[in-house]
């Protein structure tokens, strides 16, 4: 007669581990995953039934298990598998994880209903035990007997195991795409001889791989772990890909998961870094940390999305993994810098340094660093017509060279000394700027020869011939008038004595070493200039002159 199957426990126990300890569909399936790779599977396949009562199987083609392995190792709650095991596969092949032998009881945390069905390669019949959470809690003696049967095979070499939950707990439809993108972030097999499915009633069958966690990113920039680390002599001994993304994301793919031989250890975090880095909202990735499950203290939690960081090895990975981050925030802020600055060259023609040096006044040269900072800063998201929006706005505001333009100065006057000014010149710009108004003076009033102090004097002398106020008399007193027109005659022959004859014959270097023409000294002059040469202008437009702007030489 054949030994009944009998499931030992303490009903306290086993609620208190299954129905309460595993509630998320993903956690639970992902025991059934583990338990194929650790029994050599080359294939898991996980199919979800949404009709009626929802339900899902997971199929592998491992080494199965016999009616003696389910009796001693399957059924029996917390088995130390380290004790009677050598921490590899059957094969030799794999590296298995988990020690506790509680996986199998996340099953009831998701299903009241579990089937399984197994056979190893050789035997002829397929066993088959179904478990029924209603009816294992209603045992008080802590025993619990399954039902049990066998079904005959039709081909003795099959071999793998089927496990079944019905009557799921939750009562939204699992979505095969979510359901597969959730074990993605679960495992991380680096194994290419395992493969991981999962189909829907309508749906063909998702590959659940490493590539499928980050196929929704738009990837900025990667780091291979510990290769890309400006320091990787005493990492401990673990790998792994850390990305950036080019715009913030989703909050369940920010942090880094820890693995430990394929399966999740640690639930994606930054490692005691503050969150609050604008940073870490772009960072995610995995880092392989094998060496974990074979610690002598047990730190990985039962559900296995937590390390206890009290052990000294663990603390030594934590602080490993929070220099990490701080690095590659580090390097992702410089990096982001100056991408952004240079689509502000490319896309606007702006160079940064070059404006902001442009402008002399201190004050106002910082507010505008301060705002082409906050564009070119990794932390600030602006569209590209929003950051071009702000770039013609602020040029509006403060030009290249804006202390000029601020001075609205004549357009005669700031063309012919604007490159010198520009060049730091400022004795030359106002030499220009000078000749420049004689000339202008001399073509106004038709005046001819080549002494240019002669040239202003005539224009603005006793029978002068430009009138600055010409229409204006009986409109104003005549002592005002006179002293009006006094004044446009002694300014110009003040710039031309001034600037025009010092300059022509004075080193340039010897003024500027002594400090006797400064920057604000040439912005003073030209905006005098400026004034001088508009009364030209009010004198054409009143008829005493010529009424446009002259720009040529």
């Amino acid at each position: 007669m054949t030994e009944q199957l009998t499931l030992s426990f303490d009903p306290n126990t086993i609620e208190h581990l299954g129905f309460k300890m595993y509630s998320r569909l993903p956690n639970a399936v992902a025991e059934l995953v583990a338990n194929s790779y650790d029994a050599d599977a080359a294939h898991a396949r996980v199919t979800l039934d949404t009709s009626g009562a929802q339900s899902v199987r997971v199929e592998d083609d491992g080494h199965g298990m016999s009616r003696e392995d389910l009796a001693e190792r399957y059924l029996r709650i917390g088995r130390n598998r380290r004790r009677d095991a050598t921490g590899f596969s059957e094969s030799g092949r794999r590296r298995v994880a988990g020690r506790k032998g509680l996986g199998k009881l996340a099953l009831f945390g998701i299903g009241k209903r579990i089937t399984i069905r197994t056979k190893r390669a050789g035997e002829s019949t397929w066993t088959v035990v179904t478990m029924d959470w209603d009816a294992i809690l209603g045992e008080t003696g802590g025993v619990y007997h399954p039902e049990a049967g066998a079904e005959r095979a039709e081909d003795v070499d099959e071999h793998g195991t089927t496990i079944l939950v019905e009557d799921l707990q939750r009562k939204s439809p699992v979505k095969a795409k979510d359901l597969a993108e959730s074990l993605a972030k679960l495992f991380n097999y680096g194994d290419s001889t395992f493969e991981i499915t999962v189909r829907g009633p309508r749906t063909d069958p998702i590959l659940v791989s490493r590539d499928l966690r980050y196929a929704r990113i738009d990837v900025e920039a990667e780091w291979s772990i510990p290769g890309d680390l400006a320091d990787s002599s005493d990492a401990p001994p673990v790998r792994g890909r850390i990305i950036t993304a080019s715009k913030p994301l989703p909050q369940e793919l920010r942090g880094v998961t820890l693995y430990a031989k394929g399966r999740l250890a640690n639930d994606p975090e930054y490692f005691g870094v503050p969150e609050s880095s604008y940073a870490f909202s772009y960072i995610t990735g995995h880092i392989d940390a094998d060496y974990l499950d074979d610690l002598e203290e047990d730190v990985i939690a039962t559900d296995r999305r937590s390390v206890s960081w009290e052990s000294s090895e663990a603390e030594r990975l934590r602080d490993f993994l929070a220099d990490m981050l701080r690095e590659i925030a580090a390097k992702r802020r410089e990096t982001r810098r100056t991408t952004k600055r240079a689509r502000l060259k490319t896309d606007l023609g702006v160079e940064v340094d070059k404006w902001v040096a442009s402008i002399r006044d201190e004050r106002r040269a910082q507010s505008l660093s301060d705002v082409l900072h906050v564009l070119e800063s990794p932390d600030t998201e602006l569209s590209d017509s929003d950051r071009e929006a702000i770039v013609i706005g602020m040029n509006e505001i403060a030009p290249e060279y804006a202390d000029l333009h601020w001075r609205t100065l004549h357009s005669s006057i700031q063309s012919a000394s604007e490159e010198y000014y520009k060049d730091g010149h400022y004795f030359h710009a106002v030499l220009e700027a000078t000749k420049r108004y004689v000339r202008d003076v001399k073509n106004a009033g038709s005046i001819s020869g080549n002494d240019d102090l002669s040239a202003l004097q005539r224009a603005f002398g006793k029978s002068f011939a430009i009138d600055v106020l010409p229409g204006l008399d009986g409109e104003i007193s005549d002592d005002s008038a006179q002293n009006i027109r006094t004044a446009q005659r002694v300014l110009s022959e003040g710039i031309w004595h001034g600037f025009r004859s010092p300059f022509a014959h004075e080193e340039v270097r010897a003024l500027r070493e002594r400090g006797f023409f400064t920057h604000q000294d040439c912005l003073d002059a030209l905006s005098l200039l400026s004034h001088l040469r508009r009364r030209i202008d009010a004198a054409g437009d009143m008829g005493g002159g010529p009424s446009q702007e002259s720009d040529s030489d």
